[in-house]
């Protein structure tokens, strides 16, 4: 059973698992991290908000560097996941000074890690900025934009692990103040650095620089304090990385894998609408970031989903893990389906706020509603998959995982737009969101239908 996203002493309190009431339960998991979901996604919002007065090839250079910020998340998720859960079975079983050697191991890697991007971008910035999908007249933004990510990417990395296994640890209090605490300062210093003292779109990734520094020194001092933790010591490195970070790495490989395909997805995203003009790849990294938002509401309520389904799994009470599936499903459609007609009805709306020009504004509503056609199809495939993920249905998981942006996202980015021009651009993720849904009914039923057999069994062997 996967305890991230959970407060350990409730996972040890076997009544309380099981008597309360499934939405109340499911609720008290999921609110503190669809909290810092957010406030994470936030990040993405207040670049394009800002960035957008500088111009449309300064917008689309927000989406093009999102590809980079991405794969610091993949590194930082990678270890974090990994080793967040790896923690929090060596604390259930009395071994706390492996769980030291495990956090240990997973914050300075991350830190090392991150100064290996930090290096190899920094080194081919303008080959990967092209790769990426950047014209020449995006180009120039996107390179002063990501200069300074780049700088900060051991920080990011550092930064995301910490949070992670706060959150592995029961802290998601302490990780979304944490978060929060950098979203607020790169709010308000942003329009500073980008207009007070005219530093124009390096001024926005300095000032996501330095909030993010702000809350690794938070994260880090949270986790420090808290002696119920697992410890990081410096003394342990030396013989915990090698024995435990290959753990770590296959434990948090399926993270890295979908991680990995949101980048190959954005990037194929960028490089398919470029030909249509600096307009058309901001008009798909305004969508990009709004629906991150959206999106991020329902992976919260999954992960509040994933740890009441996998601890009634295990003890026995099949009924419960039924009763927690629909009851999140319902409630992440219900929510979809409603920030679908939103968005849809508001698409114009929504681009203007982050860019006026009329060409992008035209692009980017079209591409909204296409996106919000499929959003009520999202919770099916997502809350199947961490259905899966939370009862060790470990293979399932993975190919559902892989759908979405991979499987069925990558042939539709490469031969639609061969066929439609720029619509076949917009409608490659919404179908692609689509039959990820559909595909997951007959693994669903089959589920099921197993999971009744177990009952019936049990039901024989009882009477």
């Amino acid at each position: 059973m996967d305890s991230t996203e959970t407060d350990r002493q409730e996972h040890q309190d076997l009544s309380y698992m099981l008597t309360t009431p499934i939405p109340r339960l499911v609720a008290r998991m999921a609110v503190p991290t669809v909290i810092t979901m957010l406030v994470t996604s936030v990040y993405g919002l207040a670049d394009m908000f800002f960035v957008s007065e500088l111009g449309t090839s300064a917008s689309a250079a927000v989406g093009i560097v999102l590809s980079i910020m991405t794969m610091i998340q993949a590194v930082g998720f990678m270890l974090g996941m990994g080793a967040g859960s790896l923690i929090s079975r060596r604390l259930g079983e009395g071994k706390d000074e492996e769980a030291d050697s495990l956090a240990t191991t997973a914050f300075f890697s991350a830190l090392g890690g991150g100064v290996v991007v930090m290096g190899l971008g920094i080194l081919f910035k303008t080959e990967l900025m092209r790769l990426l999908g950047a014209t020449h007249t995006i180009l120039p933004y996107a390179e002063d934009f990501a200069h300074y990510i780049l700088i900060a990417s051991p920080v990011m990395c550092g930064a995301f692990v910490l949070n992670i296994l706060l959150r592995s640890q029961g802290r998601a209090r302490l990780s979304m103040i944490g978060m929060g605490c950098g979203v607020l300062l790169n709010i308000i210093l942003e329009p500073v650095f980008i207009f007070r003292l005219k530093m124009g779109i390096g001024g926005a990734a300095v000032a996501t620089c330095i909030s993010q520094t702000v809350s690794l020194l938070v994260l880090l001092a949270m986790y420090l304090s808290h002696k119920d933790l697992s410890r990081i010591r410096l003394r342990l490195l030396p013989a915990s990385l090698p024995r435990f970070l290959p753990r770590i790495c296959l434990s948090g490989s399926a993270s890295l894998l979908r991680q990995g395909l949101v980048v190959v997805a954005n990037v194929l995203l960028n490089i398919q609408a470029s030909p249509y003009g600096d307009a058309a790849v901001a008009g798909i990294a305004i969508t990009s970031r709004v629906f991150l938002v959206v999106i991020s509401v329902m992976f919260g309520i999954g992960q509040g989903f994933q740890p009441v389904a996998g601890f009634c799994f295990g003890a026995g009470r099949l009924a419960r893990v039924r009763q927690a599936y629909w009851f999140t499903l319902a409630v992440s459609t219900a929510l979809q389906l409603a920030f679908a007609v939103a968005l849809f009805c508001l698409a114009r709306h929504t681009v203007q706020v982050f860019q006026k020009a009329p060409e992008v504004v035209d692009l980017g509503s079209a591409a909204i509603r296409f996106y919000a056609l499929s959003l009520p199809f999202l919770p099916l495939s997502v809350v199947t998959n961490m259905l899966f993920q939370a009862t060790g249905q470990n293979r399932q998981s993975l190919f559902l995982s892989s759908c979405r942006q991979g499987i069925f996202f990558l042939p539709l980015i490469l031969i639609l737009p061969r066929l439609f021009g720029l619509t076949g651009v917009e409608l490659s993720q919404p179908l692609a969101n689509l039959l990820s849904g559909l595909i997951a009914l007959p693994f669903l039923a089959r589920f099921f239908s197993g999971l009744r057999r177990e009952e019936e069994l049990a039901t024989s062997d009882g009477a």
